[in-house]
């Protein structure tokens, strides 16, 4: 698996490379981006790496029962909804409580040999640069989850906070670099390649590259190992069905709701969507210590 896992790293860091190159080459005034295909290359390639929670939970709580599947999918789908609740109750908050559950989510992302506090302010990093350099387009963007003025004073503090804790990562990997120099160079410019995309490329562009070519591929990879008892056309069905499911649910809200514009509505209810599923995406990895038996494959 690490072979798998440091071919899909390099993969990502070429991506990486040639994307920040185009965008210099591109004069900013002629630069655009179309949110809908950053939407959809999310939806299709990022929503499924959590709809193998289906078969990890089987696994692991080896459900078979109606009774069994019942209980799983009812406490799974309220936790969704009690977050989409939350979020028309308190957006600011929820806004807020996303990203920071985001960041320590995305710390997971790195090799097993780096220390934790790298992780997380590594994960970090993905949610605070793009306001070093992006400001304006990152209140843009959360201004479709939440009013201008919250998304303008989150923003604001964005850049200190993304100052502090960047240093320190710094230090950190001084530190461990110091004494397992041998062993991180991967990680390290895997962390070095994030930091450029988010402060770099605008923001929608650079967590759709981030999401579907490192977060979601990594996930897929690490839980392919996981599910090495299921055959190949199960772990398909797998990640299609849940999925198609999920979408034409959001559509079907896409549909219903007043949207100011196409691409306003649509990262609206991707971006809820998507909270929505990671809260217990991410309690159902920890409860089955999902990186602990995954790392453990060759």
């Amino acid at each position: 698996m690490n072979k798998l896992l440091n071919l899909q790293g390099n993969v990502f860091i070429v991506i990486v490379i040639l994307s920040i190159t185009i965008s210099f080459m591109i004069s900013k005034t002629n630069q655009t981006s179309n949110d809908l295909y950053f939407i959809l290359l999310i939806s299709f390639f990022g929503v499924p790496h959590g709809s193998l929670d289906v078969l990890l939970a089987q696994k692991y709580f080896s459900i078979t029962t109606f009774v069994a599947w019942s209980k799983f999918l009812s406490l799974y789908i309220l936790t969704s909804i009690g977050i989409i609740i939350f979020w028309f109750l308190q957006p600011a908050l929820f806004i807020v409580v996303f990203l920071l559950f985001s960041a320590f989510h995305f710390a997971d992302d790195l090799d097993d040999k780096m220390p934790k506090i790298i992780g997380i302010l590594y994960g970090f990093n993905i949610i605070l640069f793009p306001s070093i350099l992006h400001s304006q387009e990152l209140v843009q963007l959360y201004s479709y989850l939440i009013n201008m003025k919250d998304s303008a004073f989150i923003v604001s503090f964005m850049p200190f906070i993304a100052a502090l804790l960047s240093a320190l990562l710094i230090v950190c990997l001084i530190y461990f670099n110091k004494y397992h120099s041998d062993d991180n160079q991967q990680s390290l410019i895997e962390i070095a390649a994030v930091a450029f995309l988010m402060l770099f490329i605008k923001p929608l562009l650079a967590f759709t590259i981030y999401f579907c070519f490192m977060h979601s591929a990594r996930h897929i990879i690490r839980a392919r190992y996981f599910l090495k008892n299921y055959s190949n056309h199960t772990f398909i069905y797998g990640l299609c069905i849940p999925t198609i499911i999920v979408m034409t649910f959001c559509y079907y809200i896409f549909q219903s709701l007043q949207m100011d514009s196409l691409n306003s509505g649509l990262i609206k209810v991707t971006f809820v969507a998507l909270a929505a599923l990671t809260f217990p995406h991410a309690f159902l990895l920890d409860k089955i210590r999902f990186l602990k038996v995954a790392k453990l494959s060759p």
